[in-house]
């Protein structure tokens, strides 16, 4: 599998959760990636939602500035 289209995808799920999609919303998505074989999709979403269960939304908004600053340093 490839990590960094995991990667891609978790970032975009726990930001659509700090905009406010529900668990469903991610899981209707899961449902259509894997419908059309993207199982890396599925897997960056999954731990998402993972995430979320044992998380709040503002740890998640702290999570997502983390991951965004640590790929901005890895790029120089």
């Amino acid at each position: 599998m490839n990590r960094k289209i995991i990667n891609d995808f978790y970032l975009l799920a726990l930001q659509d959760i700090s905009d406010g999609a529900s668990i469903k919303d991610l899981e209707k998505a899961i449902f259509y990636y894997e419908a059309v074989e993207d199982y890396e999709a599925c897997a960056g979403i999954l731990k998402a939602i993972k995430e979320v269960d044992k998380n709040t939304i503002n740890a998640i908004k702290i999570r997502i500035n983390e991951i965004r600053e640590n790929k901005r340093n890895s790029r120089k």
